[in-house]
């Protein structure tokens, strides 16, 4: 089968969407015939490897406004139309990107099924313009996408019950979460995680809370600033890069790195007491599958725990820092309780797998491909 798939970004952007489609697109080339199209911006360019065709864009609206929305170039968009018609089937991440727009047009040029992973709904933002275009943009161009499609998957049923509220699919919608690398994230032995903390720097007596994402709004990271203030004896790992520079806070407990790979990521989530993410307006991010893989006890937003409610995870209210704070003070009260913590966490992560994510998405493209 010939596959052409487009993402926003190459995984250089550091994004859970960009490694969603590297650990698809990974485990698709074994049996397929896979082409992945994605922005390279040039600020990160993508490392190539046979059969991905990086498009030149402007990442203007990220970098200037706060928001992943790259720019296509006229070539790149002509290059779109070109695959398509090579492909036996097309496949996109997320239904509001230009890129996206682009290959649901060419998918319906050349009569070629579009599979739709649709990874969020609405993402929220202080600034209200932003909420208006994206509100205007789900009504419109998204409906279109989404009604359209051959086929809509969704990584979270939450997401997926908004949008079946609002819209009409051409054929039930699918449920398929993300997976976990079982190779990569795995609960280390207790001789891993003492080498890890001690090459971090970090004594066996430091409560390390780990950070992963994109250092912006929705991530929540004026509440990791409060909360490192609040409590300066919790040592924070800061992974990532964006607008904010958890560098200008001037905290003696915050540690920041740039980006890693998932193999790289590893040696944080074994080093860590606890993985927090007090973010909003996502899905299921796929850092929090890796960390409780680890073993790593991980406190989320409500909004997050929402997505799974029978995971073993810890409930933050990020609308009260005082609660907030209590939350976070009963967990390091004992060391017992965060490794009982773990203990569930990657009891619960066994349920994830790369290998069985892709052989559902590649028997639900043999079926559109013999039925097309």
């Amino acid at each position: 089968m010939k596959i052409l798939t487009l993402s926003n970004y190459y995984p250089e952007h550091t994004g859970g969407i960009e490694y969603v489609a590297l650990n698809l697109v990974t485990r698709w080339r074994r049996n397929h015939q896979v082409r992945w199209m994605a922005s390279d911006v040039m600020d990160r360019p993508h490392a190539r490897a046979v059969d991905d065709l990086p498009m030149a864009a402007s990442n203007f609206t990220e970098v200037r406004l706060g928001f992943p929305y790259p720019i296509p170039s006229g070539r790149a968009v002509s290059h779109i139309f070109q695959q398509a018609k090579w492909c036996d089937l097309v496949h996109i991440h997320d239904c509001l990107y230009l890129a996206s727009q682009i290959a649901f047009l060419a998918s319906r040029s050349y009569h070629k099924p579009i599979v739709v992973t649709q990874h969020v709904a609405l993402v929220p933002y202080v600034q209200a313009y932003k909420n208006t275009l994206q509100k205007t943009a789900y009504r419109t161009l998204g409906r279109l996408i989404l009604e359209h499609a051959e086929r809509v998957v969704f990584i979270s049923q939450r997401v997926r019950n908004w949008f079946e509220k609002r819209m009409h699919f051409l054929h039930e919608a699918a449920f398929i979460p993300n997976g976990v690398d079982r190779g990569i994230f795995y609960p280390p032995t207790a001789a891993e995680r003492e080498t890890s903390r001690v090459r971090l720097g970090f004594s066996p007596d430091d409560f390390v809370l780990l950070f992963v994402g994109r250092f912006t709004e929705k991530k929540g990271l004026h509440l990791v600033r409060e909360i490192a203030q609040a409590r300066p004896h919790l040592r924070w790992l800061m992974i990532g890069s964006g607008q904010i520079d958890p560098r200008a806070w001037d905290l003696s407990n915050v540690t920041v790195l740039s980006p890693q790979s998932q193999a790289g990521l590893r040696e944080l989530y074994l080093a860590a007491d606890l993985f927090a993410l007090p973010s909003v307006g996502e899905g299921f991010p796929l850092a929090v599958q890796e960390a409780l893989s680890c073993g790593l006890p991980v406190a989320v937003s409500e909004e997050i725990a929402n997505h799974l409610p029978d995971a073993p995870l810890v409930r933050l209210d990020i609308a009260a820092l005082p609660i907030l704070l209590e939350t976070l003070d009963g967990l390091f009260a004992t060391r017992e309780q965060l490794s009982n913590l773990g203990r569930a966490a990657a009891e619960y992560a066994k349920r994830w797998d790369w290998a069985g994510v892709a052989r559902q998405y590649e028997g639900l493209f043999i079926e559109l491909t013999t039925s097309h």
